[in-house]
């Protein structure tokens, strides 16, 4: 097992002083290969004991051969074919801790990777297109959907469509006055490419949403806003992926919306007086 699995397997059995140490080396393992016990004491804000502690509790001799050991994994992390969070017998408490250090993980990746100069050029796309047009099958379709609900519920001319014939017909409409969002983890599906290349080819302007900048999606993008690479395409199920996702999903809609708000609260406050008529009366 490596150590970044066993530390996640075995977090919920630390001292609190142990977990500081562990949340440092997750969040920067290469900073813990160059570090002594004492450096790492006072980075940690724990002590040069602590650090050797916390690799005996792992089972190393010391501090030396858990950085061997951790040098030894870095090379192979892109060589693992199937991803999961979770260990064979793992209890639900086991089970929450882990998934929560992984999502603060991925956060911190995620907001570490992301310019916000391209995230406000996207913004400013979005403000100014005349229909939006949102692309994503699979679990990458869910974000594309809530995104598509949120934009009709502020009035924006919207697209999206589960059936990938009707999205990849809806594409052929698409002008250079438009903006075409593109949800996809690998960048690499065939259902996306063909709507993108077919956006591409009638000069709309393409915000692809991926993990991978050099994917044939990415080739076709105008505007790259990448989701950390965290995870492997053969995994138990979209986790951290879907996370990146739905959190680009949120933000793009946050920063559209931030240049209007008043006029946008007065549009939901009437779309609210009207749904309100399908609740239920206590």
């Amino acid at each position: 097992m490596k150590i970044k699995d066993k530390v996640l397997h075995d977090y919920p059995k630390l001292s609190k002083t142990s977990r500081q140490i562990a949340d440092y080396l997750l969040e920067n393992p290469a900073a813990f290969l160059t570090n002594n016990a004492q450096e790492l004491g006072k980075i940690t804000k724990t002590s040069a004991a602590s650090v050797v502690r916390f690799c005996q509790q792992l089972e190393f001799k010391g501090l030396k051969d858990f950085q061997l050991q951790l040098a030894q994994d870095a090379p192979q992390k892109e060589n693992d074919d199937f991803d999961t969070i979770v260990a064979n017998g793992d209890t639900s408490t086991t089970v929450l801790l882990k998934l929560e250090k992984s999502l603060q993980q991925n956060l911190t990746e995620f907001v570490k990777l992301n310019n916000t100069k391209e995230i406000g050029i996207a913004a400013s796309l979005l403000q100014q297109a005349d229909s939006i047009y949102l692309e994503g099958v699979a679990a990458s379709g869910l974000p594309a959907k809530d995104l598509y609900y949120k934009l009709i519920r502020i009035g924006r001319k919207a697209f999206y469509d589960d059936d990938v014939h009707i999205a990849l017909e809806q594409s052929y409409f698409t002008t250079p006055k438009d903006v075409m969002i593109i949800f996809s983890y690998s960048g690499q599906t065939e259902e996306i490419l063909l709507a993108a290349r077919q956006a591409h080819h009638n000069q709309t302007p393409i915000i692809a949403i991926t993990r991978d900048s050099n994917s044939a999606l990415s080739q076709l993008a105008s505007i790259i806003l990448p989701l950390p690479s965290n995870e492997q395409l053969l995994r138990v199920g979209a986790i951290n992926s879907l996370f990146s996702e739905m959190t680009m999903s949120c933000l793009l809609y946050l920063c559209l919306i931030a240049k209007d708000v008043p006029k946008l609260e007065n549009r939901m406050k009437a779309t609210s007086r009207i749904t309100n008529h399908l609740k239920e009366k206590n």
